[in-house]
């Protein structure tokens, strides 16, 4: 069983920031955009040169950003942001390729903003893609986790197992609404929500044990 963490509860279990380096160099590229420097967008984002040269290298090879002038002497080189992807920073190899862990958790975030109720049988039908597939067990651990947390509303509550079984229809819970990236479930069965920075929920220990 467990609980929403309140303030003081989450304060100490409180991670350091809701950005981390790639999605704050993004952001500098972003704003720099016609011409930039790994020391501009570095400086800009509070990150170290070698984080942003091994970011910039991936986005230069997938074809987001291009270099405008090459390092010659004492010119650093120069790139252009050429694709801007939106808000969210592009995940990334280091040869350029989309990541792909997280993507589950990234379109049933998505979805279940959209859609008026599901049950996880719908939430993965509805996430999967020509990109990811979304295992329906995926889902209901997921879902099971959010509405612990109170990300979710449960619209009807479910009852029996197996095929003849009604799983539990919910909607989510727009008070809820933190931002675009999802909710992450942790090996240590907590919540971490990247867009607060923090833990929100986590499950209480068994004391009978």
């Amino acid at each position: 069983m467990g609980a929403p963490l309140n303030p003081r509860r989450a304060a100490h279990l409180e991670m350091v920031g809701g950005k981390g380096g790639r999605q704050r160099l993004w952001e500098a590229i972003r704003k720099k955009r016609d011409d930039f420097t790994v020391i501009d967008v570095a400086a800009k984002a509070d990150t170290d040169i070698d984080t942003a040269k091994t970011y910039l290298r991936s986005l230069t090879k997938a074809g987001i950003i291009e270099v405008i002038q090459e390092a010659s002497g004492h010119t650093e080189k120069r790139w252009k942001l050429a694709v801007d992807k939106g808000i969210e920073a592009p995940r990334l190899t280091r040869d350029g390729k989309p990541v792909t862990q997280g993507l589950a958790n990234e379109s049933m975030w998505r979805t279940m903003r959209m859609i008026r109720d599901f049950t996880f049988h719908e939430l993965a039908a509805l996430s999967s893609s020509s990109e990811v597939t979304v295992a329906p067990e995926t889902a209901k651990a997921y879902v099971k986790h959010l509405s612990a947390a109170g990300y979710l509303i449960t619209v009807t509550k479910g009852h029996g197992k197996g095929a003849g079984g009604i799983p539990t229809r919910y909607r989510f819970n727009p008070s809820r609404n933190s931002g675009p990236r999802p909710p992450m479930i942790q090996r240590t069965k907590t919540v971490y929500d990247p867009n607060l920075g923090k833990v929100v929920w986590q499950e209480e220990p068994d004391h009978d044990c």
